[in-house]
């Protein structure tokens, strides 16, 4: 079974402003409106800078917000990346 990569039109193809703690996303192409609260904001500044899998993408993310990375950490991403790419502001290859 191969491993997805995951990737993202962030910020390119969005409108972002912060409101009370969160991030409003407008995405273009959808036309929808989201509110990310952290660690989805950082997720998807992470695939813009370049795609990665799920591990990578979790190591990523635990260096950048200083936590420890470890199997809870791991579903957090995991479970996140699925309702991204649900709703479109990630995909998967």
């Amino acid at each position: 079974m191969t491993t997805p990569t995951y990737s993202t039109d962030f910020p390119q193809s969005c409108r972002t402003h912060p409101i009370d703690g969160m991030t409003l996303v407008f995405h273009r192409p959808s036309g929808t409106t989201h509110f990310l609260d952290s660690p989805v904001p950082e997720m998807l500044a992470l695939l813009a800078d370049r795609p990665m899998d799920a591990a990578r993408l979790t190591a990523a993310l635990c260096a950048r917000l200083a936590l420890r990375e470890d199997e809870e950490a791991r579903a957090v991403v995991e479970a996140r990346l699925a309702e991204l790419v649900g709703v479109g502001l990630v995909q998967a290859r």
